[in-house]
């Protein structure tokens, strides 16, 4: 068998699962980016822009043109958070309701054909892998 490096594998399926993602998007208008965010208001209602870059550990302007693109496009609101003044709390529109049915669909879409012909078992012992490999990373950035 072919010597291939981890970091080759992780990237091209990182790239695969994105393509196949903006192609489901499109119709939506939506980013993958944008769709993240998305995705993690739809299931925290109320969460904070700083909250949203912390989980998805991207930087926070980042976060803030997509929240302003969602925004701009109708899918979610903000308002400021009653208990900090400075920040601001993240809701979904109508229409960003009425995409939650869609994104869980596109989102368990993705899941199926990830785990196509790969058993529970194996599922369980790729998702341990890649916690211990992330743990190695992170480690080594300390």
């Amino acid at each position: 068998m072919e010597f291939v490096a981890l970091d080759k594998l992780i990237d091209d399926l990182y790239r695969e699962k994105n393509k196949i993602l903006s192609k489901k998007l499109e119709q939506y208008s939506l980013g993958n980016g944008q769709f993240q965010i998305l995705n993690e208001i739809a299931w925290n209602d109320g969460i904070s822009q700083e909250k949203i870059s912390e989980i998805r550990m991207i930087n926070k302007s980042a976060t803030a043109k997509s929240v302003k693109r969602l925004i701009d496009k109708g899918y979610i609101f903000k308002e400021r958070d009653e208990k900090d003044k400075r920040a601001y709390c993240l809701h979904c529109t109508e229409k960003g309701k009425q995409m939650i049915p869609k994104i869980r669909d596109i989102v368990n879409a993705r899941e199926s054909l990830l785990s196509k012909n790969i058993d529970e078992k194996e599922i369980k012992l790729f998702k341990a892998l890649c916690q211990k490999m992330y743990g190695n990373l992170r480690e080594q950035l300390k």
